[in-house]
């Protein structure tokens, strides 16, 4: 057994074990003239003492001892650790049975008595310079062994040639890389791996670089058994004899292909849409540069077409984002096939796309090309094996009327972009300079609204509805206001189509029922009972796939019955999907909510789905209100409305009623309830309350 090594040692530290003092005496002095260092031992027990504690580097062992035997003893010591230092016996017995005793029980060598002393020091060197010997063999053994295995298992393919350049050795993996055995390419060059005549060459002059450094790193195109080629990286060190000869070289190489791939692939998507494999906006800025320049040196134009697929966002959530993805995938196809050669087609992230037109910025062409793209998005697409009808809305910067930069042609081609929006959609619009204005103030309302979600600027103001008949006050609107710490109350109609753009909408809205529901329970409690609070509902808040769930819970976790709530929607978004909207709405009408149509008459209604639809109040838009006495269709068409919601028995609600002669009209034409200027401006809570106290007090 082997345990740790001593410190270095100046001399040789030698343990004598004999129990005749004088023979101890006379080794001592012996082998510390010869230049060894001596502990002793007169007894079996001292010896072991004396073994572990000094660990000689050898051991001088009579055979014969007081409380044992040398022989026994050696046996024993070869068990413990350091127990394989040379080990010479020493005895007056010299027949051959004890010797080949001593040798059995693990002894180096023999020392017979009487001891030759001037040749002791000679032969314990020996013996010293022997076990060393060994043990450097040993080492060097092991070293093989571990290198071998270092060889095999090795993850990258290593390849040795000799002085000639010839392959003398191989790993499995080379195998597995180039698919060439050993046995094939022992002693043949390795130039053999490198991938055409050009590469040899290369491989030939990396040689003699290897040659003057000793070492070298770099990629080469290395080509396979099977005619397949590959990159890789090698790193080659060149091995030299003793008189600077070059005597191996070591080849370590490894298939880079998937890291180059890799490489390739990162690149692509630092300048392409990973979804599309458009260009992004990063490559398109490049482009436009260098466009830009070009033109600016030639006095040229260009122009930047930005494209933005209408109501992409319903898309998304009615049909899910695999279907959204598809979609705009096959945009991105179309838009690439009515290109001309020269220009750039970008998406610029959600359903957004940008074309570089460089070298045209006439006005005809531009709106010639813009309505050939419109018309060619405007055709079905197969998604899903559903057909899909979209449009899309285009604004139009050109270089250098509408701006000398890109950033400022995006900016502007967005503004126009969103004018087209406007204008109804499924068009396009050119840019002009008051767009700026209009950007830049719909940009800071949009930040502005953000701040006031966050701050809680909102508040609700509440608007009485009232019998027609009995002139009982039987509940009330929530309106929203914006009160803006600069500007002060700012209504709706300024607001709401910019959170509906922005995607604020739905948090909107959430605030609103949750502080209708609060009021409500404010005004119980201040014993104001039996109203009910219509609460108006955003197209996009009702097509959330789980708008009936959050509603619920909502109103639940704010103690308010559903009973007391009821939702307006316009005609036009019920429309829209009418078989999800009829199951939306029986759910809610299952939970107990009141459904309102709002501002009914102004979309296009269909009798087939409104008679299917669980509604319980139409709402004559206040346009027809105010028109009644000046156009008999305005008056026809609220005769008409009315008449419908009782042959469906539902109620009717005129809003804008302003003046008495309204509100008897539609009372004597069958209207059941009435809301407008004439009963009460909308009001913030408190004033709602108060005023419901006086109005109520009054009729007692």
């Amino acid at each position: 057994m082997r345990r740790a090594a001593p410190a270095a040692r100046a001399r040789p530290l030698i343990l004598i074990v004999e129990d005749e003092l004088a023979a101890r005496l006379l080794m001592r002095a012996t082998l510390e003239e010869g230049g060894f260092d001596v502990v002793e031992a007169g007894s079996v027990a001292q010896a072991l003492l004396q073994f572990q504690q000094a660990q000689p580097d050898l051991l001088l062992l009579d055979v014969m001892l007081p409380d044992g035997d040398g022989v026994a003893l050696c046996a024993h010591l070869r068990t413990l650790p350091g127990g394989d230092v040379p080990i010479a016996m020493v005895t007056g017995l010299n027949d051959a049975e004890s010797i080949l005793l001593a040798y059995q029980s693990g002894a180096t060598d023999f020392i017979a008595k009487p001891i030759s002393w001037d040749t002791m020091a000679y032969r314990i060197r020996y013996m010293l310079r022997a076990r060393k010997a060994l043990l450097d063999l040993s080492l060097s053994e092991r070293e093989m062994r571990l290198s071998a295995k270092v060889f095999d298992a090795c993850n990258e393919a290593i390849m040795i040639t000799d002085q000639a350049n010839r392959i003398i050795s191989v790993n499995p993996v080379f195998a597995s890389i180039t698919g060439f055995s050993a046995a094939q390419m022992l002693g043949r060059d390795p130039r053999i791996l490198a991938d055409g005549a050009a590469q040899r060459r290369h491989f030939g002059a990396m040689c003699a670089t290897l040659r003057q450094s000793g070492s070298w790193q770099g990629e080469l195109a290395c080509r396979r058994r099977d005619g397949g080629g590959y990159p890789a990286w090698f790193s080659l060190s060149l091995v030299r004899d003793a008189d600077g000869r070059q005597e191996h070289l070591i080849a370590i190489f490894s298939d880079i292909s998937a890291r180059k791939a890799q490489e390739r692939r990162i690149a692509h998507l630092a300048y392409h849409d990973e979804l599309t494999g458009l260009a992004n906006r990063t490559l398109l800025a490049d482009h436009a540069g260098l466009e830009i320049a070009k033109a600016r040196r030639e006095q040229g134009m260009l122009s930047l077409l930005f494209v933005d697929i209408d109501r992409f966002k319903n898309i998304n959530d009615s049909l899910g984002h695999n279907a959204g993805d598809e979609l705009l995938r096959q945009v991105a196809g179309r838009l690439s096939t009515v290109v001309r050669a020269g220009d750039t087609v970008s998406r610029m992230g959600g359903d957004e796309f940008v074309m570089l037109c460089p070298g045209t910025a006439d006005g005809a062409q531009l709106a010639a090309r813009a309505d050939a793209i419109l018309r060619e998005l405007a055709r079905p697409f197969e998604i899903f094996g559903m057909a899909l009808h979209v449009s899309a809305s285009m604004g139009i910067a050109c270089f250098p009327a509408d701006g000398e930069t890109f950033e400022l042609l995006i900016r502007n081609a967005d503004a126009a972009m969103y004018l087209a929006k406007d204008c109804g959609r499924n068009t396009f619009q050119f840019y002009t300079p008051e767009l700026s204005v209009n950007v830049l103030e719909r940009l800071q309302l949009e930040m502005d609204l953000r701040r006031a979600l966050a701050q809680q600027e909102f508040v609700l103001y509440f608007q009485p509805k009232l019998d027609a008949v009995s002139g009982a006050l039987n509940g009330a609107e929530a309106l929203i206001r914006w009160r803006d710490p600069k500007h002060g109350l700012i209504p709706p109609n300024r607001f709401i189509p910019v959170a509906e753009e922005a995607g604020l909408i739905e948090p909107i809205g959430q605030w609103v029922l949750g502080e209708a529901c609060r009021q409500l329970l404010r005004w119980q409690a201040l014993g104001i009972a039996g109203l009910t609070l219509a609460v108006n509902v955003s197209a996009r808040q009702f097509k959330q796939a789980d708008f009936v769930a959050s509603t619920e819970a909502l109103v639940r976790a704010g103690g308010v019955a559903p009973a007391l709530i009821e939702l307006e929607l316009t005609e036009s978004m019920l429309m829209s999907d009418a078989g999800q909207t009829a199951e939306k709405l029986r759910e809610l009408k299952g939970l107990g909510f009141s459904l309102a149509i709002d501002d009914f008459g102004t979309g296009f209604s269909s009798l087939h789905y409104l008679r299917h639809f669980p509604v319980d109040v139409l709402k004559i838009d206040q346009s027809f209100v105010r028109e009644m006495f000046d156009d008999a269709a305005a008056l026809a068409i609220i005769d008409a409305v009315i008449a419908l919601a009782n042959a469906l028995g539902m109620a009717s609600v005129a809003e804008g009623v302003e003046t008495e002669a309204q509100r008897t009209t539609l009372r004597e034409h069958g209207c059941r309830t009435v809301q407008g200027y004439l009963i009460a401006r909308p009001m913030p809570a408190d004033e709602f309350v108060d005023w419901v106290r006086a109005y109520r007090a009054g009729r007692a």
